[in-house]
């Protein structure tokens, strides 16, 4: 299956001109070594299929007590933390202080705690508006989808694409306003994804209906399965993250 895509010349020059910066931003993010004791979420600390953090043997084969009697449109969902602190500032940080860095250490840990349980997988970001990545000078799940596929020796295939621009899920107070914001505004290349399974990165997971959108897309192309690995999720009740 062919995953290159054409990239305008505008794309190709911003891509360059962030790969030349890589090595002086990876020095900046020395300071992540201050955390080195902090250590990923185990499996058993949150629910496997929509990410809330549970209680010790309070998730079954079919979910927790939350999604269990739900449909979900992802197969799996694997996270490092709950967004709280320390990794809350940390994201804060990465998306809005130019502190790109950032992305490539949470990719490098999601890499360990994915877990190895497929042949054929693809690792495919949620993708930022092209006005919103123009503003933030990057897109930050692009940058962790494509050091993740890289550590992992995965094809990196960024084939989903925002189709309008809207207003960011934070601003918005209810799960109905939540969906008709997004509803339509993904749209995924003329891609066969029959036999491959799809993993699927974002940064934060709050409600769910933008990973919800692009994995049902993913699902109309011909996804195996579908897997969802993001760094934080926003647990029930928590303030909601800016996008």
């Amino acid at each position: 299956m062919p995953y290159k895509t054409t990239h305008n010349k505008l794309r190709d020059l911003y891509t360059a001109s962030l790969d030349a910066t890589l090595g002086s931003n990876q020095a900046a993010g020395e300071h992540v070594a201050i955390e080195a004791d902090w250590l990923a979420d185990l499996p058993n600390r949150y629910c496997w299929r929509c990410g809330v953090t549970t209680g010790l043997g309070s998730v079954t084969k079919r979910g927790c007590a939350r999604c269990i009697d739900t449909k979900l449109p992802w197969d799996s969902l694997t996270r490092l933390a709950a967004y709280t602190h320390p990794v809350e500032p940390w994201i804060l940080q990465m998306k809005f202080h130019k502190a790109w860095h950032w992305a490539t250490w949470f990719a490098d840990q999601l890499a360990q705690v994915i877990p190895p349980q497929h042949e054929r997988n693809v690792v495919v970001p949620v993708p930022l508006h092209r006005l919103r990545r123009w503003r933030r000078g990057y897109d930050q799940a692009a940058l962790i989808a494509k050091r993740l596929a890289a550590a992992r020796d995965w094809p990196y295939a960024p084939i989903l694409r925002r189709t309008r621009a809207t207003q960011p899920q934070s601003r918005l107070h209810t799960q109905q306003q939540r969906r008709d914001n997004i509803r339509n505004a993904f749209a995924c290349r003329p891609r066969d994804l029959t036999g491959w399974n799809v993993w699927l990165i974002d940064d934060v997971k709050t409600t769910g209906n933008t990973l919800g959108q692009c994995a049902r897309l993913l699902r109309q192309h011909g996804a195996n399965t579908t897997h969802v690995a993001v760094i934080a999720v926003a647990d029930p009740l928590v303030i909601t993250p800016p996008d």
